[in-house]
């Protein structure tokens, strides 16, 4: 019993180093570009009209939660105009924190599905008042035979549990910096990360979750 759950979890380590790498695709800007976006941080005009273009400053971040964020304009906002390389987050307060999650389930929605190669796709995002959760739609080349009822299985073992983090650990050391850093925006929210493994043909799922507690080990190592 024990060697079939250490196969599937060597599959599923692949697949959570896959994730945690996973490239941003973030487009370059010109000079011309970044001197326009410094002008068009958070434009206000009413409670009913806030066109938000760039959040590339914690001052930017302190903003949103002066509105409720269905009050935002973001039609012209994508993932690449939040630009946190600047931002130290260690300043971040939990508050700001949630905040920035909301904005990016809303902004990072309108850009998913999202191939993220391996045989999977991105396919939401969600937060609510506990967890950020990921949907990971999974192909047969992702799957490779492990029926999901079968990761159900690994990640109801505490002992593999432990194994993926410390495999996921590994992917953010070699992963995209944009990954790192919405991890720790996570932790500083202070919420629970769900991966929600999806079987694009059966439909069913599989929820593996990582506590706040969790989060700020993996940080932390």
């Amino acid at each position: 019993m024990k060697k079939n759950l250490l196969m599937m979890a060597a599959v599923m380590f692949g697949i959570l180093i896959a994730f945690a790498s996973c490239d941003s695709k973030k487009s370059s800007k010109s000079s011309g570009d970044d001197d326009e976006d410094e002008t068009e941080q958070v434009e206000k005009t009413s409670k009913k009209d806030v066109a938000l273009k760039k959040v590339a400053s914690l001052e930017d971040i302190e903003a949103l939660a002066d509105y409720d964020l269905d009050d935002l304009d973001i039609s012209e906002l994508s993932m690449d105009d939040i630009d946190l390389d600047d931002i130290d987050l260690d300043d971040l307060t939990e508050d700001q924190a949630n905040a920035l999650l909301q904005l990016v389930m809303m902004v990072g929605n309108k850009e998913l599905p999202q191939d993220v190669g391996d045989g999977m796709t991105m396919a939401a995002i969600d937060v609510d008042d506990d967890a950020v959760s990921f949907v990971l739609e999974m192909g047969p080349d992702a799957l490779q035979g492990i029926s999901i009822s079968q990761f159900n299985m690994v990640f109801n073992n505490p002992e593999m549990k432990e194994m993926m983090m410390q495999q996921m650990i590994k992917g953010f050391e070699q992963g995209d910096e944009n990954m790192k850093t919405f991890f720790q925006v996570i932790n500083t929210a202070n919420k629970d990360l769900v991966i929600k493994f999806k079987d694009k043909n059966s439909g069913e799922s599989a929820d593996l979750t990582l506590t706040a507690a969790d989060l700020r080990r993996i940080q932390n190592q």
